[in-house]
């Protein structure tokens, strides 16, 4: 690429004056661009890059910024605002309007004679009157104003005024979308209203054009929101609700400001409903928000209108002699309730009692609805219970235009024996999308293990529940299976699963004559060593030594993405060693920065929900194809070819190492687990116990035996803040304990 040349430039120039020659690239989300300018003086073209609105080619701008040195490129000017002149000739005018689609010279010159110097804005407030320009038609006319909309529109004008802001252009249109022609006012002078009302703004966002803005920092907008962004980080870590004193500590903190005047703040949110005071079981007075609130009260609804329903017995058909007591409990308890929670850990039975939950439900004909909360977990349980199984997502028919579904309580699933499994990652959002659309006439099986970890999102839904059917009086229905069956107790995972439970040291495997076994820990004298460790492990002696893809069948399994033994520096060596010389695509941000490279062949995941394209958070493919030119490339999830374009590929992360949470609903023929010290504020039971039970012949833990041992020893920590069980005892009538 050309540079400006070095006798013509001055070293450092504020701004410069020129036309737009090229495009030589442009991102439409992300608004960064590429434009060969020819500059007044300038002998030469000069390459201008940076996040700003595409502007026509032949327009006349001014460009303001800065020169830098790209370590590639060469010289070039990095654009902090590009303004695009406004033609105030006759001349000029005619001009831009050759720059319109469907508009040509003698048609330009047409319209300059009838409108004059009030062209253009006519083209902004009557639009409708090039209609009287012979020549122009109705399909003209609608090309002319989506152009003249994109470059001088509200939605132009929105963008820009975010470009200043150093915010994304493409959040205008949501922006537009909720605030119409008062958009600008909103941004310039209410940015906390965007972090309230319109997704894909955060409070920090809000707060960074707030201060941009000059707005103080102790206003009264500002802390409310920064009360309502602590609650929303509680949610993050799953939390349904607050103690008042934490989330007062958590808001000042945050917001760098006394306490007192965010205590004000939360009771005047309290008085408006913004928040909800309600007082725990040891009176403790808890901050909801009123969304969780009434997730909540649906779940309650739901379960309590099914489990207090009047409902037939079902005679039991005759069962296997070989089920065990709390099999043939959870069999029965189906017959007879509308409600029945069935919980248990590896090697338990749970696949076994559904197989005959089954064969009971079909003996009374009753119609059967299988589903669990991801794909994976969802496949899981087809081929466990040889019945077709749906994601909640799918049965429940999202609708992405409106964001809701199609089935719920106004349009309830046909009447039927659900049974939902991996329930322990139902957030209470979703449980009470899936129980609100059931109605008496269901009956509901809820299949999970309590010791995994809990769900992504608010909420401890499974346990909650449980917690619910074990008081006094519930007619909740709860069979826990403890019974490890013989073939599950020959399996050093199973039985390092239960150790686990019991707070056990972990027993490894001596390998066998043919160098085999089933669990092994490794120990790692650091971070870096565990890296070198985790991927030989996965490159070479596990595909070696157990004739395993080492790229399909090895999964790693970490606590956290940041460090050397983090999933972002395992997935960049393991992504090196297995797709090293293949087509590669590299994915940039707003500022030119790599945010993602894919080769053909890398393993990737689906890390957030795409309708449109029918695949879903924690969907898992690989790539088939890169186009460099396009931007664009292709992954084969499970045989069903999806397509990216520019910056839809940030929705893929590379999925040869994923977090212990992200893994949840899935097995993998061999797991690697790293455990270090530097995970200190990870470490719990339920975080290695959900690790090991992913593995389905081979597990490895690499780590520090004081942080394996901190893991298994550790239960605290991590309550977390719900009403869920609290609502439903209330509502069932049981005694409160």
């Amino acid at each position: 690429m050309v540079g400006p040349s070095p006798s013509t430039v001055p070293a450092a120039a504020p701004s410069l004056d020129g036309t737009v020659e090229r495009v030589v690239y442009h991102d439409e989300r992300t608004r960064y661009t590429v434009l060969r300018l020819s500059v007044r003086g300038h002998t030469e073209l000069v390459t201008a890059v940076g996040r700003m609105l595409l502007p026509e080619v032949g327009a006349q701008v001014v460009a303001h910024g800065d020169w830098e040195q790209h370590p590639s490129h060469g010289k070039q000017f990095r654009v902090d605002r590009l303004q695009v002149e406004v033609p105030t000739t006759l001349a000029g005018i005619e001009r831009r309007l050759t720059r319109y689609p469907g508009i040509k010279d003698v048609m330009a010159a047409r319209i300059v004679a009838r409108f004059g110097l009030d062209t253009l804005s006519i083209l902004d407030s009557q639009p409708r009157r090039l209609l009287e320009i012979e020549g122009i038609g109705a399909r003209t006319l609608e090309k002319v104003i989506e152009h003249h909309a994109q470059q001088v529109g509200p939605l132009a004008q929105l963008e820009s005024q975010l470009l200043e802001l150093d915010l994304p252009a493409w959040l205008a249109a949501p922006i537009l979308e909720r605030f119409g022609s008062e958009a600008i006012t909103v941004v310039q002078s209410r940015p906390y209203r965007l972090a309230r009302e319109v997704r894909g703004i955060g409070f920090t966002t809000a707060d960074r054009m707030a201060r941009t803005l000059g707005l103080a920092p102790d206003s009264p907008e500002r802390i409310e929101a920064g009360i309502l962004h602590a609650m929303e980080t509680a949610e993050q870590d799953g939390n349904c609700a607050l103690p008042i004193e934490v989330l007062v500590r958590k808001a000042a903190m945050a917001l760098g400001v006394g306490e007192d005047p965010v205590r004000d703040a939360g009771e005047r949110m309290v008085e408006a409903g913004d928040l909800l005071l309600e007082y725990g079981n040891d009176d403790t007075p808890l901050c909801f928000s009123p969304q969780l609130v009434a997730a909540e009260q649906a779940v309650v609804e739901a379960l309590a209108t099914i489990a207090l329903a009047p409902r037939s017995h079902w005679s039991l058909v005759e069962l296997p002699p070989h089920l065990s007591a709390g099999q043939v409990e959870a069999v029965r308890a189906v017959a007879d309730h509308g409600v029945v929670i069935l919980t248990g850990g590896p090697g338990t039975g749970k696949s076994t009692v559904v197989r005959e939950i089954l064969a009971l439900a079909r003996a009374h004909h009753e119609p059967l609805i299988l589903c669990a909360p991801t794909g994976r977990a969802a496949k899981r349980l087809e081929q466990a219970a040889g019945h077709a199984a749906k994601t909640v997502h799918r049965m429940l028919e999202f609708q992405p235009e409106t964001g809701r579904f199609a089935y719920g309580p106004g349009n309830p699933l046909p009447p039927g024996l659900l049974v939902v499994d991996e329930s322990s990652m139902l957030d209470v959002q979703l449980a009470a999308a899936l129980f609100g659309a059931l109605t008496p006439a269901h009956r509901l099986v809820v299949v999970g293990d309590g010791d995994q970890l809990p769900s992504v999102g608010p909420g401890n839904v499974l346990c909650d529940i449980v917690t619910a059917a074990q008081s006094p009086g519930s007619p909740l229905s709860h069979v826990r299976l403890s019974e490890v069956f013989r073939q599950a107790a020959g399996s050093t995972i199973v039985e390092n699963a239960h150790r686990i439970l019991h707070g056990d040291r972990l027993r490894t495997d001596e390998p066998g004559r043919d160098g085999k076994g089933e669990f092994f820990v490794v120990h790692a004298r650091s971070a870096e060593h565990a890296h070198e460790l985790c991927v030989r492990l996965a490159t070479e002696r596990i595909p070696e030594a157990y004739g395993l893809d080492g790229a399909r069948d090895v999964q790693l399994l970490c606590p956290m993405h940041k460090g050397r033994a983090g999933t972002e520096a395992l997935n960049e060596a393991l992504s090196a060693r297995h797709t090293a010389g293949m087509p590669e695509l590299t994915v940039e941000g707003a500022r030119g920065q790599v945010l993602r490279r894919f080769r053909v062949g890398d393993r990737v995941m689906q890390t957030r929900n795409d309708y449109g394209k029918g695949v879903f958070n924690g969907d898992v493919g690989r790539v088939a194809s890169v186009d460099p030119g396009t931007k664009s490339l292709v992954v084969d999830m499970d045989g069903i070819k999806v397509g990216y374009v520019g910056h839809e590929a940030t929705a893929l992360g590379l999925a040869y190492a994923v977090s212990i949470h992200k893994s949840q609903g899935s097995e993998f023929p061999a797991v690697i687990v790293t455990l270090l010290p530097e995970h200190h504020v990870m470490l719990r039971r339920n975080l290695l116990y959900t690790a090991i039970t992913r593995a389905r012949a081979l597990c490895v833990v690499v780590g520090d035996p004081r942080a394996i041992d901190q893991a298994i020893a550790r239960t605290d920590g991590a309550r977390r803040h719900t009403g869920l069980a609290r609502r439903l005892r209330e509502a069932l009538g049981s005694v409160v304990v």
